[in-house]
């Protein structure tokens, strides 16, 4: 029994699979840039006479000899007279340098350390890494009295030098470290750009990645992970037009219908001359006129210590911030950092100057033809499709900022909901891709709009679907109201939602006083037509973030010039606010979630700044 308990009764076949050409290809491209790293960090131990002070299976460490940026004209005094004692590796250095400063009252230890070094200083052997001790700052000599020693650096020998230091000499006081001068000699060795500050422009940049990045393709992988992606349509499929490649967010209009008068028509001639007078500014003026607006900040705190700020200083060579006209933020506490006046604004890391982005916030504003605005600006779909999700993403947070709640005692309000999908070519199936809910005040002519996902079949419930459908109600409408609606929505669901006045009136019995026909007019209508042809290719956030374009229009974009004032002052609104993370980094946050409630307020502290005698501080709250 033994034996036959112990029988194989199961043979599974199997066989290995060969790598595929992709497969194969992207082994031999990590192994070849494995070998050009490693061979080029051979060549650079041997160039600059380092060594290897750790190789295990995963990690190999080199120590290298390198120059140390900014400290040249500070360790020049020095040299002469060093004991040529290691110092610990610099945080601020890609290598550790190996310099030393005498100390000006030897003490007793002192002596011992100087005999010490004068036997190195004979033998000549590798320079290897002091461990950092409290004595480090004996050795230290301030910039006036290094300035004297290079002074008398001519006539003193090496070897008087260390005889020196065996001698004792009187104890004096020592003079305070000249700080503001170390500072300015740090500073003066740092040649600020825009490129390599704070916040800088990045013009230029993307014509060097444009060579390795590939065509947007028509290939969506499930499998990726959304992490570490900054927006929602990030992945959003390209697809042909006449015109030739684009994306389908830049196809679709949100036109505003609710209050649209004759102003429209008259408004874009006086648009046109205030962006054409702005756009012929020289690059300093412009800059000015962008802090005025808001749109760039125009006050600044330092990275590091939060509650210092910064000051608007101009470099005397303009060219070196073309795009400012030489205007950037300075500091006291940390002098060889620069931070550019794009920092924490819609222009950081920008690969485009601002009056382009100026520009094309004007075609937004405008509606312009995609096509029409590629040629013009001369920037392509991929950037112009990020920058319009941005403009949006401003469009949600001020409707979290400014949109009160709607209704009130013996006010209406009527509320309708419709299911958008999509059909097969022979009509016989219907797919409902979102249901929309629409909120709408009559009176006032304010409108909310949400995009609903619909529950699968097999979670179909009447009561459970309009629970979800009807949630966005508690944020948006006064529990006091009147609600008007017909037979698509539940009211019983209103009612348990605290809706205790809820008219329900069939669409063939409504009169207009108690009727939703409104906002059901507006859904089945306006709606619709904005994704005719491209509802099935976005995904319910870029659904919801044109929907939130839609009301934002409704109530600030009846025409053009009124919508970029308005998303001018929304975006200054939001580049006004100081947090930990940046302005870019907050609207792709919001263009991710366009259904959540944004509350974005500070929180960094404020800088104090001395206000002048006779003058109130200045209010920082919005």
């Amino acid at each position: 029994m033994a034996s036959a308990s112990n029988m194989v009764t199961l043979y599974l076949e199997c066989w290995r699979d060969e790598l595929s050409a992709a497969q194969k290809a992207a082994y031999e491209k990590a192994e070849k840039e494995h070998n050009e790293i490693r061979n080029k960090l051979k060549e650079i131990v041997d160039e600059t006479g380092g060594k290897n002070i750790f190789s295990g299976q995963v990690f190999t460490a080199y120590q290298v000899l390198g120059p140390v940026p900014g400290l040249d004209q500070i360790s020049k005094p020095v040299t002469a007279l060093t004991r040529k004692k290691p110092l610990p590796v610099l945080q601020s250095s890609l290598a550790p340098m190996m310099v030393a400063s005498p100390s000006p009252e030897p003490t007793a230890s002192a002596r011992r350390r100087g005999r010490r070094t004068d036997f190195a200083v004979e033998d000549d052997p590798e320079p290897v890494l002091d461990v950092p001790s409290d004595d480090v700052d004996e050795d230290y000599i301030p910039l006036s009295k290094r300035m004297k020693v290079k002074e008398k650096e001519k006539t003193i020998t090496p070897k008087k030098v260390r005889d020196e230091k065996v001698k004792t000499p009187e104890l004096k006081k020592s003079p305070k470290p000249v700080g503001s001068t170390t500072a300015k000699v740090a500073a003066i060795s740092v040649r600020p750009t825009e490129f390599n500050s704070i916040g800088g422009l990045q013009v230029g940049a993307e014509k060097d990645k444009k060579k390795n990045l590939p065509e947007p393709s028509a290939v969506v992988d499930l499998t990726k992970d959304d992490a570490g992606k900054p927006s929602a349509d990030s992945r959003e499929i390209s697809f042909s037009k006449i015109q030739g490649k684009t994306f389908p967010s830049l196809v679709v209009l949100a036109r505003p219908s609710l209050r649209v008068t004759d102003k429209a028509v008259s408004d874009r001639p006086q648009l046109d001359g205030k962006v054409k007078n702005v756009l012929v500014h020289p690059a300093p003026k412009f800059t000015e006129w962008l802090i005025q607006q808001g749109l760039i900040k125009s006050e600044q705190t330092c990275q590091i210590h939060y509650d210092k700020p910064l000051k608007l200083g101009m470099y005397s060579d303009t060219s070196k911030f073309p795009y400012s006209g030489g205007y950037f933020w300075i500091s006291d506490c940390c002098p060889t950092r620069f931070t550019s006046v794009f920092h924490g604004s819609l222009f950081e890391g920008s690969p485009h100057p601002p009056s382009v982005i100026l520009k094309l916030i004007y075609h937004w504003a405008c509606q312009t033809n995609v096509s029409n605005v590629v040629n013009w600006v001369k920037v392509d779909n991929v950037y112009l499709k990020s920058l319009y999700t941005l403009l949006r993403s401003v469009c949600t947070l001020a409707l979290c900022r400014h949109m009160k709640m709607l209704g009130g005692p013996k006010k209406s309000i009527e509320i309708g909901v419709i299911s958008l999908g999509t059909t097969t070519q022979d009509g016989q199936q219907r797919q409902v891709k979102v249901e929309v809910l629409g909120v709408l005040d009559p009176e006032a002519k304010i409108l909310r709009l949400r995009a609903v996902e619909p529950l699968h079949d097999a979670e179909k419930s009447y009561k459970k679907r309009f629970s979800k459908i009807l949630e966005p109600l508690a944020d948006w409408v006064d529990k006091e109201s009147i609600i008007l609606t017909d037979l698509t929505v539940d009211k019983g669901t209103l009612n348990n939602m605290g809706y205790k006045t809820v008219i329900q009136v069939p669409t063939s019995e409504q009169t207009a006083k108690n009727s939703n026909a409104n906002i059901m007019d507006y859904l089945r209508r306006i709606v619709p037509r904005m994704f005719q042809n491209t509802l099935s290719l976005l995904s319910r956030q870029i659904i919801q973030q044109f929907l939130n374009e839609l009301v934002w229009r409704e109530l600030y974009g009846n025409s053009p010039g009124s919508t970029f004032d308005n998303i001018v002052k929304h975006l200054a609104e939001e580049a006004k606010i100081e947090t930990k993370e940046s302005l870019i980094t907050r609207m792709h946050k919001a263009a991710a979630d366009p259904f959540k409630q944004w509350n974005i307020v500070s929180d960094l502290p404020i800088a104090k700044v001395a206000g002048k005698r006779g003058r109130k501080p200045k209010d920082h709250s919005l």
